[in-house]
């Protein structure tokens, strides 16, 4: 049998390559870029001099021609950071406030609102930007700047926080009191963000509590009832990973809670699901995998900007063989149909196969360290 498993990932590595062209060091040939998401690019090498200094918008001197310019459109107030793990040695940002429907003319023209002009000429293992207040009424030019001719790589990633106009969080909250006995033991639930700690509006499904089961939709929620109760829970909220709960206890002798942490949805974080197994040596999935898979497919479906690769791993002694590969894919590739068959678009899907070249266990000593290497990991993209 063979467990599927999602694994958290904080890898640094290259989840959003943007596709370059031959205008990228122009306004007009700009990328579109997306919020907590890590990307990676490379300066095209002009070797000329601004003459116009970016239209004298900063007191620098002697600007290189060297750009690559992107474009950002939030959908909230919010702060805005780039942080670099991957940067030249020099590198100048600008980032610029546009109000108009021809922002790039609306730079040239010096009418833009210049909020952030950034140097650094030294190296450093991790670079930030100042952090910026942004809003959803405008669209944001970003400029890089470099010395002229270098072709150097840049990893950054514009951290993106929902804030309100005054700088403060924004809280995503709905309390749901469904307790009609404040004489009966009373069991409160808690969604809040992983990073932030903040109230997390989710759809929250009970099973296997009798008058209590069915969809509820809030960030706390407080029940009670006269029984003692185990209760299988679902939770999802969009822009965040599934959680479920099984034979969990909500209903005791004492009133009790649970704050439950999910853990909010970035290119190349895999997340951990249980359960879903093969037949031994076949790439066959066993019947009682299909809830499990189920779950995969709502994920998708209530998330539909993400795409994502399964991976697959096998537990076999001795060095990557041919068979343990093509096993490997095959299952990764079983999955994919499924999700296919059950109306998620194949664009967003891949499969891989990498048999027992990335064992979890070098020398697994027990079944539960051997299951742990039969796996398929899912990286979202």
């Amino acid at each position: 049998m063979w467990a599927i498993r999602f694994f958290l990932c904080n890898l640094l590595i290259c989840y959003g390559v943007l596709g370059q062209r031959a205008n990228l060091s122009l306004c007009s040939g700009s990328s579109s870029v997306k919020k907590n998401t890590r990307y990676s690019m490379n300066f095209l090498g002009k070797k000329k001099s601004d003459d116009l200094n970016l239209f004298g918008y900063c007191n620098f001197t002697n600007i290189s021609n060297n750009y690559l310019w992107l474009d950002f459109q939030p959908n909230s107030y919010g702060k805005l950071q780039i942080v670099f793990d991957n940067a030249p040695d020099s590198i100048t940002v600008f980032i610029f406030e546009c109000k108009t429907p021809q922002p790039c003319e609306e730079i040239t023209e010096k009418k833009a609102n210049l909020i952030l002009c950034n140097s650094r000429v030294s190296n450093a293992l991790l670079y930030e930007v100042s952090s910026v207040l942004i809003d959803d009424k405008s669209t944001y030019y970003i400029a890089f700047n470099t010395t002229k001719g270098k072709k150097d790589n840049v990893g950054f990633t514009l951290n993106f926080e929902e804030k309100d106009e005054q700088g403060s969080y924004i809280e995503d909250s709905l309390s749901l009191n469904l307790v009609s006995r404040y004489d009966q033991p009373i069991y409160a639930l808690h969604l809040v963000d992983q990073v932030t700690n903040q109230p997390i509006v989710a759809r929250i499904y009970l099973s296997s509590t009798g008058n209590l089961d069915g969809a509820y939709r809030a960030s706390d929620l407080r029940i009670n009832n006269t029984k003692s109760l185990k209760a299988n829970i679902r939770i999802d909220a969009q822009g965040y990973f599934s959680k479920d709960l099984t034979d969990h206890k909500i209903i005791g002798n004492q009133s009790s809670h649970d704050t439950i942490r999910l853990v909010p949805i970035r290119s190349g974080s895999i997340a951990k699901l249980e359960d879903i197994n093969f037949i031994g040596g076949l790439a066959v999935i066993a019947e009682e995998s299909l809830p499990k898979l189920k779950r995969l497919k709502d994920f998708l479906l209530l998330n539909p900007s993400i795409s994502i690769e399964i991976q697959g791993h096998v537990n076999e002694e001795g060095s990557n063989s041919i068979n343990a590969q093509r096993l490997s894919k095959k299952r990764a590739q079983k999955i994919m149909k499924y999700l296919i068959q059950n109306d998620i678009n194949s664009n967003r899907l891949s499969a891989v196969g990498f048999g027992n070249s990335r064992p979890l266990f070098e020398s697994p000593i027990d079944d539960n360290q051997r299951e742990a290497n039969r796996r398929v990991e899912i990286k979202v993209n």
